[in-house]
């Protein structure tokens, strides 16, 4: 059995496991099938509709890997720690003409509290739930603030992320608006998210315990 510190990582290698196989090799198999069945046949006009057919799909099949390799861990997480990153999206979300964010990030290891920073499952799935939530109060929620909170409290975790803008109810609200995908974010750091939504504004908050990178 894994321990605690491994078993999210094993979950996420199973989950982007059944990505890779649902999206990249099916899509890999339709073009072979799409190249295979053109070159039966001799009528070089068709040939070469099938080649720039299976050159846009190629071309699908890399943006889609693109995408999960920068949803894997983001670069800046790395280059320059989590409350920056956190700080160089809101400041992305201002200039694209969203709402205001404010920004109230205390990390111990940045505070000089704690001699490890976090686990880095636990910064990635952070830094992934507030980009989603701020994308709704942007896309969504019509909001004109957001304020994001992050709190390293010792032995827990807190992050908060409030808009101002329309909330949402029910089941549909949770597809529509990528709810689904970040309760399992914080599933698989054995976290809690909890929100609420009405027509003053959405509160997402999650709570985690706060592993430490070694």
């Amino acid at each position: 059995m894994p321990s605690d510190g491994l078993e999210p990582q094993e979950r996420e290698r199973r989950r982007w496991a059944r990505e890779l196989h649902d999206e990249t090799l099916q899509g890999l198999g339709g073009v072979r099938i799409l190249l295979s069945t053109a070159r039966n046949h001799a009528d070089p006009a068709e040939l070469a509709t099938a080649v720039d057919d299976a050159l846009d799909m190629l071309g699908e099949e890399i943006q889609k890997l693109r995408h999960l390799i920068v949803d894997l861990r983001p670069a800046e997480l790395d280059d320059i720690g989590l409350e920056a990153a956190i700080e160089k999206l809101s400041r992305r979300i201002a200039a694209l003409g969203g709402p205001r964010v404010s920004i109230d990030v205390r990390l111990a290891y940045e505070l000089g509290t704690s001699s490890s920073r976090l686990r880095p499952e636990i910064e990635t799935a952070t830094y992934r739930i507030v980009q989603e939530a701020l994308t709704n109060a942007v896309k969504h929620a019509d909001a004109a603030s957001v304020h994001v909170r992050i709190e390293d409290a010792g032995d827990h975790l807190e992050v908060e992320v409030s808009d101002d803008g329309r909330g949402f109810n029910g089941a549909l609200g949770d597809e529509r608006f990528g709810i689904l995908g970040m309760r399992e974010r914080a599933a698989l750091i054995s976290g809690r998210l909890d929100l609420t939504s009405s027509d003053e504004g959405t509160t997402v908050r999650l709570t985690v315990p706060a592993g430490r990178a070694r």
